[in-house]
């Protein structure tokens, strides 16, 4: 089962494909928007729209056979603009909503919308992508829009099928709790011994996707399995239960933490108001949160590992204690496993050394450390709107010096001037803080 070594320390960085010279080679032309590139009006939206999906080291070869026909069509579309941003869509850094949707085809009306899913159909049969957020299979890699009015004819083997039964002999699944492409996460009840206990149940949907190093989705879950299985006796995380499969997708079932998500905990703690209009107590609860959160990280740090996706998220609250969350980007420093690491993160919380996918260090936690600080400060809606100028945010929120220095410190672009952690615990705990916060 675990693939974590492959390569003894060999660079794991690969020359990016551009799809730009795929483009010209057709004598396509095209325009640069962000992360993509586009062909023909795609600012006018339907709601015809076709997303196909592809796996990165099949990308290129997939273009070969759709942008003939996209050509023929003359319908407006946009793509990706390289292999490596695939792999960071399929690897859901670009957002969830937005992953697995390699190109976005934008037919004129429904007859073209079904007569051009009918040839992408028999062109793109051998390919392999991820389930889109939000979409209906039509296809092997073809999804669409749901609700869209239009009838298509979906084969049997693509057709929705809802899930039923038992996992494994004794956990029931009762209730989604995140959908995500390369499986989703159920709250489940366990039978066994007549426990009729809440579990979670976090599913490695088979052929969702494979890294370029062969590595599966259940890869990842396994390799979960194995650092819960080391730290769970000395950190605040989920107990690991049960490793099982059905069919050809596998399942982690872990303890159920009966809490709140760290966002929504915050939204409770700020409700109307921004930090500068906080009471001291309330301050203070969430500086304890921050505090407990960095001592988590510290541990994990002595035991060996590196979390690599610490992001708001990966955080509940339960009676004011802090658990952390999702270990499958964990990095084993003393063993350097997974050899290479698993890719990427959450976008805005990664450090731009593990955006660049270089070697895992201790700093990069640190970093996302003062993401994750800067933003239970500012308390945002949502992650989409927690961007532009964090500095000046913080400043109007009325943000403590000393604070704001720990946010700039951990988000300096170079490593060797972020803060080691003991310094922020040593801050948090005896610190000169303004207002006199004391921490609960």
């Amino acid at each position: 089962m675990p693939v974590f070594q492959l390569h003894n320390g060999v660079s794991f960085m690969h020359e990016v494909k551009e799809f730009a010279s795929d483009l010209s080679l057709y004598g396509i032309p095209y325009q640069e928007c962000e992360h993509w590139l586009e062909v023909g009006d795609c600012e006018s939206r339907n709601n015809f729209v076709l997303y196909i999906s592809v796996l990165s080291q099949q990308a290129q070869s997939l273009l070969h056979q759709v942008l003939p026909l996209l050509k023929e069509y003359a319908v407006s579309y946009r793509l990706l603009k390289n292999d490596r941003l695939v792999d960071q869509s399929n690897g859901l850094t670009l957002g969830i909503k937005d992953a697995g949707k390699v190109i976005v085809i934008y037919p004129c009306h429904a007859k073209q919308a079904r007569q051009l899913a009918r040839e992408l159909e028999k062109v793109t049969g051998a390919f392999q992508g991820i389930t889109p957020y939000d979409s209906l299979r039509i296809g092997k890699v073809l999804y669409t829009a749901l609700d869209t009015g239009i009838s298509y004819h979906i084969p049997a083997a693509y057709r929705n099928k809802r899930r039923k039964g038992i996992i494994g002999k004794y956990y029931i699944p009762v209730k989604l709790l995140r959908f995500n492409p390369k499986g989703d996460i159920y709250l489940g009840v366990n039978i066994k011994q007549f426990a009729f206990s809440h579990c979670i149940i976090k599913q490695a949907r088979a052929a969702s996707y494979i890294d370029r190093y062969g590595r599966e989705s259940v890869h990842k879950l396994f390799w979960q399995k194995s650092v819960l299985e080391a730290i769970q006796h000395e950190l605040p995380v989920p107990q690991v239960i049960d490793f099982c499969s059905k069919g050809e997708d596998h399942y982690l079932v872990t303890s159920y933490i009966n809490g709140q998500v760290l966002p929504e905990q915050l939204r409770d703690v700020y409700q109307t108001r921004i930090w500068r209009e906080l009471g001291v107590m309330d301050k203070a609860r969430i500086l304890s949160y921050f505090l407990q959160i960095t001592e988590t990280i510290a541990r994990l740090h002595e035991l060996g590992y590196l979390h690599r996706d610490i992001q708001i998220n990966n955080f509940i609250i339960r009676e004011d204690k802090v658990y952390l969350l999702d270990f499958e980007l964990a990095y084993y420093m003393p063993a350097g496993t997974p050899d290479p690491p698993f890719g990427y993160g959450t976008m805005v919380f990664m450090s731009p050394q593990q955006r660049q996918s270089e070697q895992p260090r201790v700093e990069d936690d640190i970093y996302s450390l003062g993401v994750v600080l800067a933003f239970m400060i500012l308390n945002p809606a949502d992650q989409e709107s927690f961007s532009g100028n964090i500095y000046n945010a913080l400043v109007n929120a009325g943000l403590e010096a000393v604070l704001l220095e720990v946010v700039i410190n951990c988000l300096d672009p170079d490593p060797v001037n972020r803060p080691s952690l003991s310094s922020i615990i040593t801050l948090l705990k005896t610190g000169d803080i303004p207002e006199k916060i004391e921490l609960v």
